[in-house]
C-alpha cells in the first residue's frame, strides 16, 4: 500500500499537531505501509531528504524512516497561501505519484483526488460540522463517495458530531493518539527526576504544552498562587508573544518554574518530575475556541504513571474517570483545581493508587497500536494491502 500523507504544517515546528503526524507516519512505516509525507518547504532550500530527515529526527527525537517530498510552497507567508499553495501542488504530486491512498488533514486534496478515483482517508481532531456548520453539506456529500475511505477522528465526541450529522457511521472511527513506550522505558521517581533537572526537592505539579490564552495558563497561574506548598512546573515555549505575559507573572512567583520548549528525554524527564500532572482545567478551548480536543498531553501523562488533574469535560472524559485514574473538577473553578492538587500533595497513597490506574489505561494507547487501527480501518474499506 503507498500513502501520500499531505500536510501543509511547516517543519520543524512546536505544535502537538507536527509531532502526532511524526509519531504517526513513523509508525504507519514500521506497520508495512509505503508511506511519503509531502509538505511546504521554501524554495531553494537545499538540505535534500537526507537533510530534512536528521532535522525531523533531531526536533522531535522520533525516527523518521518514512519517505519524505519537501515542496516549494512556502514563501513564509501567513497559513492561507501555504494551505492554497500546497493544495494545488502537493495534489497534483500526489495525484501524478501513482499512490494508492490520499491521506490527510486538510480538506484542499479531498474532492481532486476523489474526482481523480483516489481512495482518500482524512483526519481530524475537531467536530468539525458544528464548529463550522457551512461544512456540514460538503463532508456529508464526500462522505457517501464510494472512493472515500472515512474519517479518523482522535475523539469520539467528534466521531458523534459527524455522524449525528448525516456521515455514515462506518465511515467514521475513532482511532485515540498515543504515546511512545520507548520513551518511558527508564522509569524514574519523582526525586530521581527533579535531580536530573535541578529542580527543588518539593511535591511537584507539571503542564506540559502551549503558553498562552487559548490554554488557560492564567488558571494554572492561579492554581499555584493559592498551593505555595508546591512546586509547579510549567514546560511549553516561553519565548513566544503570547507567552510572555504569563512568563513575566510566573517570575515572580517563587514556587513556578518555566522551563521552555522541550521534546524527547527532556520532556519525559519533566513528566517523572512531577508528583501530580495537570490538564488545564478550562471548558474554553473545547468549547470557546475549539482548538483542544482530548489533548494530546493526555496520552504522555497517562503514560508518565503519574496522578492526573483534569477538568470534568465530555472529551477527558473518554480515557480520564474521577477518583479511578485521575481527578476531574469543575472547569474553571481555580478553587475546584488548588484543592485537587492539595489533596494529592497530602495523600501519597491516593496519588499512587491514581497514578497506577493510569499506566493502566495507557497500556493500548500507543503509536504503534494507532497505526495498527488506521490501516484495519483503511484495509477494510478498500481491500488495499
Amino acid at each position: 500500500m503507498r500513502i501520500a500523507y499531505l500536510t501543509d504544517e511547516t517543519f520543524p515546528n512546536r505544535n502537538a499537531s507536527g509531532l502526532q503526524i511524526v509519531q504517526t507516519l513513523s509508525a504507519l512505516h514500521r506497520a508495512g505501509a509505503a508511506v511519503d509525507m509531502v509538505f511546504p518547504a521554501k524554495p531553494g532550500d537545499r538540505r535534500g531528504v537526507a537533510g530534512w530527515r536528521d532535522t525531523l529526527e533531531d526536533h522531535f527525537h522520533v525516527p523518521c524512516p518514512f519517505g519524505l517530498v519537501p515542496l516549494p510552497t512556502w514563501l513564509g507567508g501567513r497559513r492561507p497561501p501555504i494551505k492554497v499553495a500546497h493544495g494545488v501542488l502537493g495534489t497534483g504530486h500526489a495525484l501524478r505519484g501513482g499512490y494508492d491512498l490520499i491521506y490527510t488533514r486538510t480538506v484542499a486534496p479531498i474532492a481532486p483526488a476523489l474526482a481523480a478515483r483516489r481512495w482518500v482517508l482524512f483526519e481530524t481532531y475537531r467536530p468539525l460540522t458544528r464548529q463550522f456548520g457551512w461544512s456540514r453539506r460538503p463532508f456529508v456529500r464526500v462522505g457517501h463517495h464510494p472512493r472515500f475511505v472515512g474519517i479518523v477522528t482522535h475523539s469520539k465526541l467528534a466521531r458523534q458530531a459527524f455522524v449525528e450529522d448525516g456521515l455514515p457511521e462506518d465511515r467514521v472511527r475513532t482511532v485515540y493518539n498515543g504515546f511512545d513506550p520507548a520513551a518511558f522505558a527508564e522509569r524514574r521517581t519523582p526525586s530521581e527526576a527533579r535531580a536530573l533537572l535541578g529542580l527543588p526537592e518539593r511535591p511537584t505539579v507539571v503542564y506540559t504544552g502551549r503558553i498562552a490564552p487559548v490554554k488557560s495558563t492564567d488558571l494554572l497561574l492561579d492554581a499555584a498562587a493559592r498551593t505555595p506548598e508546591a512546586h509547579w512546573v510549567l514546560a511549553g515555549a516561553d519565548d513566544t508573544e503570547e507567552a510572555r505575559p504569563y512568563v513575566e507573572r510566573a517570575r515572580a512567583m517563587p514556587n513556578v518554574t518555566c522551563t521552555g520548549y522541550l521534546t524527547g528525554p527532556q520532556l519525559v524527564q519533566v513528566l517523572q518530575a512531577g508528583d501530580v500532572l495537570v490538564v488545564p482545567p478550562s471548558a474554553a478551548p473545547l468549547q470557546r475556541f475549539g482548538t483542544t480536543v482530548l489533548p494530546i498531553k493526555v496520552f504522555t501523562y497517562l503514560a508518565a504513571h503519574r496522578a492526573i488533574v483534569a477538568g470534568d469535560l465530555p472529551d477527558a472524559g473518554e480515557l480520564l474517570t474521577h477518583e479511578r485514574n485521575s481527578l476531574l473538577v469543575r472547569p474553571d473553578d481555580v478553587e475546584a483545581l488548588a484543592g485537587a492538587v492539595r489533596r494529592l500533595v497530602v495523600e501519597p497513597a491516593l496519588r499512587d493508587r491514581l497514578a497506577t490506574a493510569a499506566a493502566a489505561t495507557s497500556e493500548a494507547l500507543t503509536w504503534p497500536a494507532r497505526a495498527e487501527r488506521i490501516l484495519d480501518f483503511i484495509q477494510g474499506r478498500t481491500g488495499l494491502r
